[in-house]
């Protein structure tokens, strides 16, 4: 068993029936909301009187209320704000930056359509509004269109070289792509156009990391915890950096100390178990999943998980439970088919065994491995020419394999037959 780097995918199937690699869980990134229109310049003068109050003032303290209003969570009284100042005679440098506005409210109550709509005409009306267009990418973000948004976050920075929210977005953007070098280099522009903030550091390692540095990873991640100590989920990460560079005694830290700050996120259970299994610490990792599935009593991973540490504890019965569910929440889990068959046939019930092979070969009929196990069923059970079919597919999928076969207690019983000499050949 081993761990699996964030965003990694694939495993080696081994010949035996082990268990398939456990994906390491990473936080995930920092929700990416729309930009929050910048305070104004105030009149140095206040007004005497509402009548004698010049409408750039009125309109900069619509901008204010509505901000203050919005970063207290209290979206719909911005909205209402920021609606109630555009009036016929409003200025027209000020109608696109009050539409950006407009659609920053409706993004943050989730009404993507109204506030597409706002953005759009912030842009149409002034092609440099540079929130309307961080906003539009921001909204096509959330709906799954990377390309459209690194478009849209490219030509707010060509529109404003320095604007923190545009080249941080886009860098975003661009490590969801898998495009982390570039990731990169938009995070090192953000950093020379903004404040050191740790949601900046958690960025850059998280392109680190997609890009396997996980040396880097880790000292961007503890950089943001410097300037965000605060923030819990940043161990949690940390530990993610630190398993991937191999060093798993710093990861049960980092981990540790995200349980510490309170953290009941059940993936650092998950990934914990996972440190303490890669151990052999079995009853510690089996504690630290059942800990996970407390939090999430649905979690296929961690049952699948869990049925390994159990098969490896001889605990088999406990094993078919774990094995039971998780093909219960996944039935289209192949791996988990074939676990749960090898610990039948452990349990020596080879008809169970067989129809958990079945299943797992329906669903992937290339993996030498379900052929071989369920070859192995067959032969406890005599059945000598269903054992050869399926040792002849076994080996062609895998020809290495065949050094593996004379090593296999059920299969001795076949030494002398010819059709067993022929595939060793």
């Amino acid at each position: 068993m081993r761990h699996r780097t964030p965003g990694g995918s694939g495993d080696g199937m081994k010949h035996s029936p082990d268990h398939p690699p456990r994906p390491a869980r990473q936080q995930t990134r920092t929700r990416d909301e729309p930009p929050r229109p910048r305070r104004g310049a105030r009149s140095s003068q206040p007004p005497t009187s509402a009548s004698e109050t010049p409408p750039a003032a009125e309109i900069d303290k619509a901008l204010s209320e509505g901000r203050a209003l919005l970063e207290e969570g209290d979206a719909r009284g911005a909205l209402s704000v920021w609606r109630a100042a555009i009036s016929p005679d409003v200025d027209a440098a000020s109608l696109p930056t009050l539409l950006a506005c407009i659609g920053d409210a409706h993004a943050h109550l989730g009404e993507a359509e109204q506030a597409v709509e706002a953005y759009s005409r912030a842009v149409d009306l002034d092609a440099g509004n540079v929130a309307g267009w961080i906003g539009l990418g921001t909204m096509r973000a959330r709906a799954g269109d990377l390309d459209a948004a690194t478009l849209l976050f490219k030509k707010a920075t060509e529109l404003a070289p320095r604007q923190f929210d545009a080249w941080n977005r886009l860098g975003v953007a661009y490590d969801m792509l898998g495009r982390h070098s570039d990731a990169l280099e938009c995070f090192a522009r953000a950093g020379q156009a903004g404040p050191d903030s740790w949601e900046l550091w958690f960025h850059r390692a998280n392109a680190c990391v997609g890009l396997k540095d996980f040396e880097a990873a880790v000292a961007a991640y503890k950089k943001a915890l410097h300037v965000g100590p605060e923030q819990i989920r940043l161990w949690y990460n940390l530990a993610v950096a630190f398993t991937g560079a191999g060093q798993p005694e710093n990861a049960l830290g980092a981990y540790r100390q995200a349980l510490a700050g309170g953290g009941e996120d059940p993936a650092i259970w998950y990934n914990l178990g996972n440190l303490y299994f890669d151990a052999q610490r079995v009853a510690p990792a089996i504690a630290c999943y059942q800990q996970s599935l407390l939090l999430d009593h649905d979690d296929f991973d961690a049952w699948n998980n869990m049925g390994g540490c159990w098969a490896q504890a001889a605990e088999l019965e406990e094993a078919i439970r774990c094995y039971s569910r998780a093909v219960e929440i996944l039935p289209s889990a192949a791996p988990a088919w074939n676990n749960l068959g090898h610990i039948w046939s452990r349990l020596g019930n080879q008809e169970r065994a067989l129809g958990c092979f079945k299943e797992a070969i329906r669903l992937e009929e290339e993996q030498a491995a379900y052929y071989l196990n369920r070859a192995l069923a067959y032969a406890r059970l005599g059945s000598a020419d269903e054992a050869f079919s399926d040792l002849e597919v076994a080996l062609r999928l895998n020809p290495l394999l065949a050094d593996l076969l004379p090593g296999l207690s059920p299969l001795r019983q076949f030494e002398e037959d010819p059709r067993f000499q022929r595939l060793l050949e």
